[in-house]
């Protein structure tokens, strides 16, 4: 939006921080927010560092901003070379009187046009991450937002803060228009901190998870966990969020997926993983569980949170992560995630199930061993990556109704010899798939979506983040970052591949318009080394129409924006 950056050109990211929190005129307000972040902090601190990497990039966030919070940003801004401001009210006033005309953007959103609000000269605004619900003809896609932060924390200095955003379509995700911000309540502790997941139950019934870094409960106390956000107008505007998971500050709450009961309108389940420090389940030890609570009434309440899967650390040395979860057409709960083992060198792709709505779960069942990508989860480029599966199950009429598809990237296939770091390897990653004819208690052996083309002359290319969907017809749909295009495997393409007969073969498209370079360090806000963990697929909720619709990031110059793809 042209017109918004000449207005705002030189207000970076760390301008919005200078004000936020070097003298600013409510300086109790800035030490109670720095104070609970540093909470989480010193939590995250206690687990080993090879489990810090694994964490999502919403709670990356959270330790970025942290560290942030406790640096002296007065002087690293007067060593920027940027524009002054006075702390206190009269840098909030002027910069409110920047952003506050563009807290809604009409336009294109996720749809091929670059729509960052305010890049400055020296930081670009990222959005990331993204994850989309379609219902009928209503489209609403959430991704990660900095941009979202500076509007909230920039002018709503005394309300909550957004990381994230959403965009709304009416034709089926022909068009789109940015809301701005993901709406985070009055209660000026309020956090929404990220890793969005967004699910729908009619055209107009839509509703938004993401992390909730440091929320009020209802009688003021502080927690961490897990917001939801509810329209009920597609998309255009969102309740203040509701805590569907609050825990005190000895658990930390990470990497929340959100899912939608086809048989029941009103039944919503949010998985995550719970870092347990109280020492309650595990004593004198640290617990890491995939937990799952659910609401009956639409996310007006929800029920207390049960376990899908839960390790003590000291005892056995696991680590679990990356949750993913799906209802099938009788109501079945899916619940996918990676287990790190202590004892192998083989990560596992493992999956629960629950026939109760959620109250129980079976014994996990592992689909797949899966090795670590890139070098050690770090891809060439020098940004970080991870195998956390995604999981679709087929409600379509045919025969192959209620099967179970499981996808995630795994370098087993590809692991060549790596000087960086010290004499180390590199593992390509593959996007593996694989399936469940008998309601998840058996897989078949994964296979390669897109295997390496025989013309290929590098060492090797990178496929990673997988998204998938079964549409109407029981056609699955897969969407996947690719760098097949360069030999040297540094530009990134997104690719389609798309099954019409339940994963015997695959077409392939590439949706990308043209290849990019992934570039670091340009938003003060978020990770240095990030694109995101995911970028996930969405079909019709409904089973009105065919085809896929999914988001990705692209990056210009540097700017990290979201665009989609639309398969019919």
């Amino acid at each position: 939006m042209k017109h918004a950056r000449s207005c705002f050109q030189v207000v970076t990211t760390f301008t919005v921080l200078v004000f936020l929190f070097v003298g600013n005129a409510n300086a109790q307000t800035a030490v109670i927010r720095k104070d609970h972040l540093n909470k989480t902090r010193n939590l995250i601190s206690k687990i080993p560092a090879q489990h810090q990497k694994l964490l999502s990039s919403g709670m990356q966030r959270i330790l970025q901003l942290a560290q942030v919070l406790n640096d002296d940003r007065s002087k690293m801004a007067g060593n920027r070379g940027m524009i002054t401001m006075s702390p206190g009210v009269g840098a909030a006033n002027a910069l409110t009187s920047a952003v506050a005309p563009f807290a809604a953007i009409p336009g294109p959103g996720p749809g091929g046009t670059i729509r960052d609000f305010a890049n400055s000269v020296i930081t670009s605004f990222t959005q990331s991450e993204t994850s989309s619900a379609w219902c009928g003809n209503t489209v609403v896609v959430g991704y990660n937002d900095s941009g979202a932060f500076a509007r909230t924390a920039g002018v709503n200095y005394f309300g909550g803060w957004s990381m994230s955003s959403a965009s709304y379509s009416n034709d089926s995700g022909r068009t789109f228009v940015d809301i701005g911000y993901m709406n985070p309540g009055n209660k000026f502790l309020n956090f929404i901190a990220g890793d969005p997941v967004v699910a729908c139950t009619s055209p107009t019934q839509f509703y938004y998870s993401s992390i909730f870094a440091f929320g009020q409960d209802s009688s003021g106390n502080f927690f961490n966990g897990v917001a939801v956000n509810s329209s009920s107008d597609g998309g255009q505007t969102w309740s203040d969020p509701a805590a569907a998971v609050a825990k005190d500050f000895n658990h930390s709450i990470d990497k929340p997926w959100l899912a939608a009961d086809p048989t029941n309108a009103n039944r919503l389940y949010v998985t995550y993983t719970d870092l347990d420090f109280s020492g309650v389940r595990c004593p004198n030890d640290i617990r890491y569980a995939i937990e799952l609570v659910s609401s009956a009434d639409g996310g007006g309440t929800w029920g207390a949170p049960g376990i899908v899967h839960e390790e003590c650390f000291f005892t056995g040395g696991n680590f679990l992560e990356g949750s993913n979860a799906v209802v099938a057409q009788d109501g079945t709960v899916y619940v996918g995630y990676e287990l790190f083992p202590s004892a192998v060198p083989q990560n596992e792709i493992q999956l629960a199930k629950s026939v109760d709505h959620g109250q129980t779960f079976g014994a996990p069942v592992k689909v797949s061993d899966v090795w670590p990508n890139g070098n050690s989860g770090l891809l060439q480029g020098g940004f970080h990556n991870n195998e956390f599966p995604q999981v679709a199950v087929d409600r379509s009429r045919g025969l192959s109704r209620g099967t179970v598809y499981i996808t995630w990237s795994d370098g087993s296939n590809n692991i060549v010899f790596d000087l960086f770091p010290f004499f180390d390897a590199y593992a390509y990653p593959d996007v593996m798939v694989a399936k469940s004819t008998d309601g998840g208690q058996t897989f078949t052996a994964p296979t390669a979506v897109s295997p390496t083309s025989s013309n290929f002359t590098g060492r090797g290319r990178d496929q990673f983040f997988p998204g998938i969907a079964v549409d109407t017809r029981g056609n699955v749909g897969l969407c996947y970052y690719d760098r097949r295009l360069d030999q040297v495997n540094t530009a990134i393409d997104r690719y389609c591949s798309v099954s019409e007969n339940h994963g015997a073969s695959w077409k392939e498209e590439r949706v990308s318009e043209a290849r990019w370079v992934p570039a670091h360090a340009a938003d003060g806000l978020v990770d240095l080394h990030y694109i995101g963990d995911y970028d996930a697929l969405s079909s019709d909720f409904l089973l009105q129409h065919g085809g896929f619709f999914g988001a990705f990031q692209v990056q210009t110059m540097g700017n990290p924006d979201v665009v989609a793809a639309r398969l019919d």
